[in-house]
């Protein structure tokens, strides 16, 4: 593992870099749990935070005090549940035994404009700022971060904890960024050549990853695999 620029850590693997997040996640699990009595994580989906949810899972943590909210979803009809809420559910909820009353999905059916106003509450119920503990985020493909997509959002809007943005016709319920960048550890993974180009825009400070660049400024965190590191 080499540190690059003060605000990534590159590592050879995708499964290293699974690993550290893993372990950095299960630290602050346990040090805020021990310090405040209860910790709250936000968690994003897709596939590449799958391996570290699988390796989070396997660590002796006291689930019980742990409350798990969403960065992002989509906003799907009744019989659908969100799509990043699966992942999480499936590769860590489930697996860890964590319970069901702190697990907090985004209310992603119905009305999505009431559904973020609701979520906004949760969140300010479970902490004083209304931001969690710790935020897990993926770098897109394009340097986008939760559903912060350029151009859709509003950085500085510190009005509301959660919006609901669109891309290419499908609505999203997200974190603003505000939000996000309110949690004292955040973290964002990027594995694989797929992620090459992504990278060197949030290095070479594209104004399309403005959301990315806040969100790791001031002891934010870029993990990299050797894959994702390389210069395009």
């Amino acid at each position: 593992m080499r540190v690059d620029s003060g605000r990534s850590r590159i590592f050879q693997t995708a499964d290293d870099v699974a690993d550290a997040a893993a372990d950095l996640v299960a630290d602050v699990v346990r040090q805020t749990v021990a310090e405040r009595g209860s910790c709250v994580l936000a968690l994003t989906g897709g596939n590449t935070p799958v391996a570290t949810y699988q390796r989070l899972a396997k660590h002796d943590l006291p689930w019980h005090a742990v409350d798990v909210v969403q960065t992002d979803d989509r906003v799907l009809p009744d019989d659908e549940r969100g799509l990043n809420w699966k992942t999480i559910t499936e590769h860590l909820l489930d697996v860890a035994a964590v319970p069901a009353e702190r697990r907090h999905p985004m209310p992603v059916h119905g009305d999505p404009a009431a559904g973020a106003a609701a979520y906004a509450e949760l969140l300010k119920s479970l902490t004083p700022s209304g931001s969690a503990d710790l935020v897990l985020l993926q770098l897109g493909p394009d340097g986008h971060l939760a559903s912060l997509f350029h151009g859709e959002y509003d950085p500085a809007d510190p009005s509301g904890v959660v919006a609901v943005a669109a891309k290419a016709g499908v609505v999203r319920m997200t974190q603003t960024l505000p939000s996000l960048t309110g949690a004292a550890t955040r973290l964002v993974l990027a594995t694989g050549a797929g992620k090459v180009e992504a990278v060197a825009k949030v290095r070479a400070e594209s104004a399309d990853t403005l959301a990315t660049r806040t969100f790791l400024a001031s002891g934010g965190l870029l993990l990299l695999d050797a894959a994702a590191g390389e210069t395009p």
